[in-house]
């Protein structure tokens, strides 16, 4: 090992102990700023033939910007075809969750001992995707590990589990390509994490997010006028929620239960209407529709027909209009006129 190696890795092992032992900052408030987590560079790289996007994740120490070893298979393996099977890694569709396969080629690949047996290690990748799939509108990335963030890194020879920020990324689209959107905010990644768990709908851990949501809520929210707290909460939802997956809206309207919000119905009707106009958000209204349709009450019953007569005569995109149409015959369309309070 030449010199400028050995007072690298020197440097990085200094970096990686005062992140240890600078790990209570982050509790307080005033200092909190002052303490950084393990993190990552991602990139999106320019076309390239047979590629539909290619990303580059590049580890890296916080402090001093140095490229950063961490175990592969956190990120995920490559199985005997080496087609990768990703594990922490995850390419997603953003409103489902499912994963977008892609082709994938380590950067500073190596293997150490620090367990007694061979390791595998990294300091990034490249993922090549083949085909976009049509249907998927906004994008999501995620690296690290668990609801908290972790990653497995190389620190004196040794792994050490350590706290990675920030863990998820969202690729909105934009005129030419995509804008790539670091989430950083802590209170979001709870609510994201239970988003897409509630999403999945499988107990008890489906059970456990719809409690940390309604605590989120109730801490994010306050505890004011129900009403102005289900819409705030709407808009989060509408935003970062995984909305093309159906149980999340179950487990939404068993949070807004316990919230006690009362007329949910006119409510959703109403954010309907808000995410029409000016706005113009689909994703809103593809929200207000799904719980309407979740909520399976007469009065959902009653604003579903009026969504429907409004728009089924104006400029809405065939997709929209099927998804009320079928949100109204799973609800059942005998009811028909405007919204009652009855």
């Amino acid at each position: 090992m030449i010199a400028a190696d050995r007072i690298r890795e020197r440097a990085l092992s200094l970096e990686l102990g005062f992140i240890r032992l600078t790990s209570f900052l982050e509790k307080i408030p005033f200092l909190a700023s002052l303490h950084r987590k393990v993190t990552a560079d991602v990139e999106i790289l320019g076309p390239e033939t047979g590629a539909a996007m290619r990303l580059r994740v590049r580890f890296r120490s916080p402090y001093l910007n140095l490229p950063l070893e961490v175990e592969e298979t956190q990120v995920g393996y490559l199985d005997e075809d080496r087609r990768f099977r990703p594990a922490a890694f995850r390419f997603f569709d953003w409103h489902t969750w499912a994963h977008i396969d892609g082709d994938l080629e380590w950067s500073g690949e190596r293997r150490i001992n620090g367990t007694g047996q061979g390791v595998g290690v990294i300091t990034g990748f490249t993922y090549r995707i083949t085909d976009i799939p049509v249907s998927v509108e906004v994008f999501g990335l995620r690296i690290a590990e668990g609801v908290e963030g972790t990653a497995r890194v190389v620190q004196g020879g040794q792994i050490s589990r350590m706290k990675f920020e920030p863990f998820y990324w969202m690729l909105e689209p934009k005129d030419a390509g995509y804008n790539l959107v670091a989430i950083h905010d802590h209170d979001l990644m709870v609510l994201i994490v239970s988003l897409s768990i509630i999403g999945i709908g499988k107990d008890p851990a489906a059970g456990k997010a719809i409690d940390d949501l309604e605590n989120w809520v109730r801490f994010k929210l306050g505890s004011g006028n129900p009403g102005k707290i289900m819409l705030g909460f709407l808009g989060y939802v509408r935003d970062w929620g995984p909305l093309r997956m159906p149980p999340l809206f179950h487990g939404l309207k068993t949070v807004l239960q316990r919230l006690g919000v009362r007329e949910q119905e006119r409510i959703l009707y109403d954010f309907y209407a808000d995410n029409w106009g000016l706005r113009d958000n689909w994703h809103g209204r593809l929200l207000a529709v799904k719980m309407l349709e979740a909520l399976a009450t007469q009065k959902a019953r009653l604003a579903l027909n009026s969504i429907y007569g409004y728009v089924k005569y104006r400029d809405v995109q065939p997709e929209e209009l099927q998804l009320i149409e079928a949100a109204r015959h799973r609800s059942g369309d005998e009811t028909r006129g405007g919204i009652r309070d009855d």
